[in-house]
């Protein structure tokens, strides 16, 4: 069976791992996985989490989906939302997404550069031991 596993250029790569909307994602959801709605509570808007499905960050949690009865989480009834033709939307707002493996390799990749930042070595303070005070940096 041939692997499903996608390449990536490095252009479009580099580009997602500059974009902050997808840092922001991807931070935020880490491994774990959350609705669209409560992706919008993060200020994260509908455009950037259709933006980052288009390009493969995140995907539809198909383990989380319900088909059950929509009312349960909701105080409207499955009536109101059908007559408001807001089902759709609603189902939009409560799926779960999740990352992707390219998601979770720009996770990985924000990390150890965050990694790589806090573990830089200190060289002291042998450069300012010149200057006796701040006044003379500033003159």
């Amino acid at each position: 069976m041939a692997s499903k596993r996608k390449t990536i250029d490095a252009d479009r790569l580099t580009a997602l791992l500059k974009d902050p909307i997808v840092i922001k994602i991807v931070t935020v959801l880490d491994v774990v996985s959350l609705s669209v709605l409560e992706l919008l509570e993060y200020s994260i808007s509908r455009k950037d989490v259709s933006k980052s499905l288009a390009n493969e960050i995140i995907e539809f949690d198909k383990s989380a989906l319900v088909y059950d009865d929509i009312s349960s989480n909701f105080p409207l009834t499955e009536q109101d939302i059908i007559a408001t033709g807001d089902y759709y939307f609603y189902n939009f707002l409560n799926s779960k997404v999740k990352l992707t493996e390219l998601g979770l390799y720009i996770l990985e990749t924000i990390k150890g550069e965050q990694f790589n930042k806090t573990n830089i070595p200190s060289y002291g303070t042998t450069g300012l031991q010149a200057h006796s005070s701040l006044e003379d940096i500033h003159s």
